[in-house]
């Protein structure tokens, strides 16, 4: 049922539904909300609480109707619709996303607060503000995601302060602007990133393995591998430099981590493969990127073609924004080797 109460902005005024059993103490929750939406990043936010559908607000009838695949333009029964299958997208996505934060209490990071869905031109974001209760978020259109994923943020943050929680520093970007700026060592000249190369690559030194090596460093990304199943996996880390011991006081060494992600890794490409069946009708596109930002960093998930992926890690909170650009830059490369005409299929030159 629609709720006029929340009224911002410019245009339509924000849609707002709130389920029977939520009474008007959330109208402060509702507003912080309804703030948070903006034509150029975030466009629909829910809330829901043990994965039961409290209140969403959105302004899908303020975007151009072709925006997003379609889900712009005035209201009606088909926008009715469009907004029931966001409420719905994020029940799915508190029982999917809540097994996977199980999966990712092996390495030892602490609990999933954040994760970044990018199918096609938007992103889904499932952000947790304190146990058992989250906020999900949709973006339509590429120009709108990262601020979108940057508005959730800054939601969740609003939500922690008004009910007296620390915050959590989701993303990283609390901290982006007052981390030091650091020139990248050489590697000559720093520790040497651990390699693995395993299956049948037919070199022992490929080109993309060589851009997981330049990728990684103790500043930002500490992992990155390659994953082709039924060829092999390559990766490097940088797990052995003297920087990043703090991170290994704990029951895991540095061995065992790497088993962890690997063994992460392969059950995230098929988690990735159910989440498109959930996603596909609601978001046009294909799920490319996953990022699951955990309370001591986060990992990345990139699909790349042939049903290969990469992954990549960070073990440091503060350092997650840096890590994910770092990510990205890695992608660009790896498109670019790809499209190399003397490129092979599995990476070989």
């Amino acid at each position: 049922m629609s709720d006029d109460r929340t009224v911002t902005g410019t245009g339509a005024p924000p849609e707002v539904r709130r389920a029977s059993h939520v009474t008007d103490d959330s109208d402060v929750f509702v507003e912080l909300c309804a703030n948070a939406l903006s034509e150029t990043g975030l466009h629909h936010v829910a809330q829901y609480r043990w994965g039961v559908f409290g209140y969403s607000v959105d302004i899908l009838d303020r975007l151009p109707e072709a925006q997003g695949g379609g889900f712009g333009g005035p209201g009606g029964k088909e926008q009715d619709v469009r907004r029931e299958r966001f409420v719905r997208l994020g029940r799915q996505l508190h029982y999917v996303l809540g097994r996977m934060d199980h999966v990712l209490r092996s390495v030892d990071s602490g609990k999933l607060i954040r994760s970044v869905l990018q199918v096609g031109d938007g992103a889904v974001f499932h952000y947790y503000f304190r146990a058992d209760d989250c906020l999900t978020g949709v973006s339509l259109g590429a120009d709108t995601v990262d601020a979108g994923d940057r508005a959730m943020a800054e939601l969740v943050g609003a939500f922690r302060q008004e009910i007296g929680l620390p915050l959590m520093n989701p993303g990283g970007f609390e901290s982006e602007t007052s981390l030091p700026v650091i020139e990248r060592t050489p590697l000559a000249l720093s520790k040497e990133p651990h390699r693995v190369v395993e299956g049948e690559w037919g070199t022992t030194e490929p080109a993309l393995l060589e851009h997981c090596v330049e990728a990684v460093s103790p500043d930002a990304l500490h992992y990155a591998g390659y994953v082709a199943p039924g060829t092999g996996r390559l990766s490097a880390d940088v797990f052995n430099d003297p920087e990043l011991s703090r991170f290994f006081g704990g029951s895991l060494t540095r061995d065992e981590r790497r088993t962890r992600y690997t063994e992460l890794g392969e059950r995230l490409h098929y988690v990735v493969a159910r989440l498109n069946q959930s996603l596909r009708a609601v978001m046009p596109g294909k799920l490319s990127r996953v990022v699951l930002d955990v309370e001591e960093g986060a990992l990345f998930y990139v699909d790349r073609p042939d049903d290969h992926f990469l992954l990549g890690v960070t073990l440091d909170q503060s350092r997650v924004a840096r890590a994910d650009r770092r990510m990205n830059d890695l992608v660009h490369q790896m498109t670019a080797t790809d499209e190399e005409p003397d490129a092979e299929p599995n990476g070989t030159r």
